[in-house]
């Protein structure tokens, strides 16, 4: 009964502990802040944006008892692995906010408090101006899917000239045993472009086979 008594009792590393806490806590509500704030959605996962609040406390307590004991440490990257590889894949904004959690918790939990607070308010801020000032452009990537004894190479080309302000061809590959093939285009929309109208011209063209637009997030333009 002693020994459960005396698990309750604050002891000093215990003290610090429960104050790296309340500072891993506050980086938490600051991430989860700077993570909303450079959204340009209008909605964002509340269950990631928890996540981004509660892994640096998390972090922050288990950090001090595995720091001194090399097994521990690789018992705890093991079970990073093992989330890791079962979780469902993220963009890349969200991968990065997972590990810029893990970290501020972990320099928290080391009772680093100036490096952790200067770490969340240098990358924070720095990651908010870069997502609201640095501009994507207007490239997106067509996927037209044709039958192989199609000739591609002018058949849209009219229909691209009234909805696009420039295309290239991408690259073209065969699919269904080759009975078919995917042209991937890089192609700039004008000022009004529609969709709908857009994809339902090209399809009285491929014979109504699948059309697919993305507009992939990796393509940047120029800082303002």
């Amino acid at each position: 009964m002693d020994n459960i008594a005396n698990g309750f009792l604050i002891t000093e590393s215990g003290r610090r502990i429960l104050f790296s806490m309340l500072m891993a806590l506050i980086l938490g509500i600051i991430m989860s802040a700077s993570y909303c704030f450079s959204s340009k959605e209008k909605r964002v996962s509340k269950h990631f944006v928890l996540t981004v609040l509660l892994l640096p406390v998390i972090m922050a307590v288990i950090i001090p008892y595995v720091a001194t004991d090399l097994k521990k440490t690789l018992s705890l990257a093991g079970v990073f692995a093992l989330v890791r590889f079962r979780s469902i894949p993220g963009d890349s904004r969200d991968i990065l906010f997972v590990f810029f959690a893990a970290a501020a918790g972990l320099v928290v939990g080391l009772q680093e408090y100036f490096i952790g607070f200067a770490l969340v308010i240098f990358v924070g801020a720095l990651f908010c101006l870069l997502s609201r000032f640095w501009k994507t452009n207007q490239t997106q990537i067509l996927k037209i899917t044709i039958p192989e004894d199609m000739n591609y190479k002018n058949v849209f080309d009219d229909v691209f000239s009234r909805f696009l302000k420039k295309w290239s061809v991408k690259n073209v590959k065969t699919s269904n045993m080759g009975s078919l093939f995917t042209i991937s285009y890089f192609i700039e929309p004008k000022a009004e472009f529609d969709s709908k109208a857009f994809i339902d011209e090209v399809r009285t063209r491929n014979g109504n086979l699948n059309v697919i637009l993305e507009n992939p997030d990796d393509l940047l333009s120029s800082v303002l």
